[in-house]
């Protein structure tokens, strides 16, 4: 049987996919990845705030799908840097 924590990271990993198919999957720098998440921070304390508990669920993949496109583009920047510093 799966978790709650594995139920919702299978949900923000398939969030993440449905932004890569509807937004395009080209790679974004860090900051603009935190604005997408910030900005959907307000949305969830507004969903938080009306105690409307389908746009909290909502609101809390559309701030974790861009964390994670975050982290990803950090771990993607280590390798990258690492690659390039064994080339020298």
């Amino acid at each position: 049987m799966r978790t709650f924590q594995q139920k919702f990271l299978d949900k923000v990993s398939m969030q993440a996919e449905i932004n890569r198919l509807a937004h395009g999957d080209a790679r974004r720098v860090p900051g603009e990845w935190a604005m997408i998440a910030g900005t959907h921070m307000g949305h969830l304390l507004e969903a938080v705030l009306q105690d409307d508990r389908e746009k909290i669920e909502k609101e809390l993949l559309h701030v974790a799908a861009p964390l994670l496109e975050l982290h990803c583009e950090l771990q993607r920047r280590v390798v990258e840097e690492q690659q390039l510093a064994l080339a020298f």
